[in-house]
């Protein structure tokens, strides 16, 4: 299905350099396009109508579950306004709590955690003035996803403080993230283009 790399070496051996860097970036290009928008959680932060890494804690007044729920809300609804997209209305459990919250981090800088397919997390890392929040909502499959802190460094940035999940009532299982063997073909074929672009 896919050709290996000896295979796409081979093919531009005796192509004149300017051709072989061509076809090495047109098999980079067409390998990175066909990988799947939306296989990893996006970031849906917004700073009043303009998206940003992260918002201030001054955007939420404080981090109690019912003002981080009414923050994502409304978060959401500016980021659809934006980028003309219809991500769903966040949900909750009836008291306004996140479906689960995650607060035993001890402030590292960079975790893993399980964000479900179609779901939102709210992410509130410490700093200077309470600290920062990020919204992500994720188009993909359910799976464990690596956060890091947003830039800036300590002490303006510091350690993650609270993970939190909200759904978004559209059930899950939705996405478009490729079986394991169609990823390998597609990461093969854009390594082989780089190596294409590097041997001329």
């Amino acid at each position: 299905m896919f050709a290996s790399l000896g295979t796409q070496a081979a093919f531009v051996e005796g192509m004149n350099s300017n051709t072989a860097k061509l076809m090495g970036g047109l098999i980079l290009g067409l390998s990175l396009s066909l990988l799947p928008v939306g296989a990893i959680p996006i970031n849906i932060t917004m700073i009043g109508n303009m998206p940003a890494v992260a918002a201030p804690a001054s955007q939420l007044n404080n981090f109690g579950d019912s003002a981080v729920f009414s923050w994502l809300k409304t978060d959401v609804a500016a980021f659809n306004a934006f980028q003309g997209t219809s991500y769903p209305v966040p949900t909750a459990n009836p008291d306004g709590s996140p479906l689960s919250k995650i607060e035993s981090f001890s402030g590292s800088r960079s975790f893993t955690a399980t964000l479900p397919s179609q779901d939102y997390a709210v992410l509130h890392w410490g700093g200077k003035n309470g600290g920062w929040a990020q919204a992500f909502y994720n188009p993909g499959q359910t799976a464990n996803y690596v956060f890091n802190a947003p830039p800036g460094g300590q002490p303006l940035v510091g350690g993650i403080s609270f993970y939190s999940n909200y759904g978004s009532g559209s059930g899950g299982g939705g996405g478009s993230v490729p079986e394991g063997g169609v990823t390998i073909g597609l990461l093969g074929m854009a390594l082989g283009g780089l190596v294409l672009m590097r041997k001329v």
